[in-house]
């Protein structure tokens, strides 16, 4: 978890804080940075394709260290794990596949916003050729095209850890003053409404405006707790469930969903998210009422895409997480186990909820616990700290990355 503007001092604080239960205002936006950023993390360890990504990362690190190993002793390397590992960086960003036409002169009123969806055949790296389809969604305002963008994992990485910052936020505005509170509160709405309709996030933002405008949501707070809750589903689902999803009646996607789940050799949690939408907006629920409840219940989402409970799907996510391993071994092996490790105990305190699950406070707690934090801001103070194990490990990752995209 990097951290650009903020000392290590931001976090003390916060966690000094939660110890006397004693709120200040002015700590909320640095509150809001930790909690979003340790949210991400926690979707890289704590859920199901999180935990296949840490296989995907780690294969490549020790698969790097094995190459150059080779290469001294004039061996042929072989790469396939780092190419498995590239071509999985590369669909987490489809940068390709991105283009803004306008970013200005828009409203900022879920009504006022139409998609068009378009489907076709990627082009993996080196130019492979690839049975996986991508799906682009070009967002219209007013009848004018202002970006196309894919919808990627990304998404639900950025619905997730949104959700999480907005609940810190209105967690700490009811604990000020109320003069100042009510203030907050009018600035919130305003605030993510902004990081909504802003074209150059909307790659980011996908899930939320679907949630927003296909479940009439005037709400941005709802829409992104809807989103949150969708995208931790499909962030967990196992392979083996994508045949039991209901199949759905192409209201709102035109039968783009079925044939993406019927052509799914893999997980893919976008295609998820788009089902389990479709298939809520298709059910007699009452939305509005799901969402009120101060305990969102994923149990009717899944009823509503024809899944099992909960605890049935927990259970077998578990048994494929403890499954996993890794299929090269060198000397950064043993932090993929602890990992792994981490990230089981994680999942089996919030279960498929993930961080919904879970209060914003307690999110600031398990970035202290981590030890995972890079805090790049600088005062006097920070100056003259050590460098941490963190800081250590980013390094070598980055450098370790550079070399095998070059």
């Amino acid at each position: 978890m990097n951290f650009n503007d903020l000392t290590q001092k931001h976090l003390d604080v916060l966690i000094k804080e939660i110890e006397t239960l004693s709120y200040d205002y002015f700590t909320i936006n640095s509150g809001k940075l930790i909690v979003h950023e340790v949210t991400h993390y926690f979707d890289h360890h704590a859920t199901l394709s999180g935990q296949h990504l840490l296989v995907k990362v780690f294969n490549a690190l020790n698969e790097y260290e094995h190459f150059n190993n080779n290469y001294v002793q004039n061996k042929k390397p072989s790469v396939p794990y780092i190419l498995e590992f590239l071509t999985m960086f590369e669909k987490w960003k489809r940068t390709p596949y991105r283009s803004i036409y306008k970013t200005k002169d828009y409203t900022r009123h879920y009504q006022d916003w139409k998609f068009n969806f378009e489907t076709f055949n990627a082009k993996e790296l080196f130019e492979h050729s690839s049975t996986e389809k991508i799906l682009t969604v070009t967002f219209k305002n007013l009848g004018t095209d202002y970006a196309k963008v894919p919808f990627t994992i990304e998404s639900l990485w950025e619905t997730s850890a949104m959700w999480s910052e907005i609940e810190y936020h209105l967690d700490r505005v009811r604990l000020i003053d109320e003069e100042q509170g009510l203030v907050e509160l009018s600035n919130i709405q305003a605030h993510y409404e902004a990081y909504l309709y802003n074209p150059n996030l909307f790659v980011y933002s996908i899930a939320a405006h679907l949630t927003s405008s296909f479940c009439n949501l005037g709400s941005i707070l709802h829409a992104f707790k809807l989103s949150k809750a969708i995208s931790s589903i499909s962030l967990n689902l196992p392979l083996k469930f994508y045949k039991k999803i209901k199949r759905t009646k192409g209201t709102l996607f035109k039968g783009i969903v079925n044939d993406l789940l019927n052509s799914n050799k893999e997980l893919t949690p976008t295609t998820v998210f788009l089902a389990l939408l479709e298939n809520l907006v298709e059910s007699d629920i009452d939305i509005f009422k799901l969402i009120d409840k101060k305990v969102l219940d994923v149990n009717v989402i899944l009823t509503a895409s024809g899944l099992p409970n909960r605890k049935a799907i927990e259970a077998e996510i578990l048994k494929e997480m403890n499954s996993l391993s890794l299929n090269i071994y060198g000397s950064d092996s043993k932090l993929y186990y602890f990992h792994k490790k981490q990230g089981i105990d994680l999942f089996r305190l919030s279960g498929i909820e993930g961080t919904l699950k879970l209060p914003s406070i307690a999110l600031v707690a398990l970035a202290n616990k981590v030890k995972r934090c890079v805090f790049q801001g600088w005062d006097e103070e920070a100056l003259f700290e050590e460098e941490t194990v963190a800081y250590t490990r980013q390094n070598h990752c980055e450098k370790v990355f550079h070399m095998m995209i070059t």
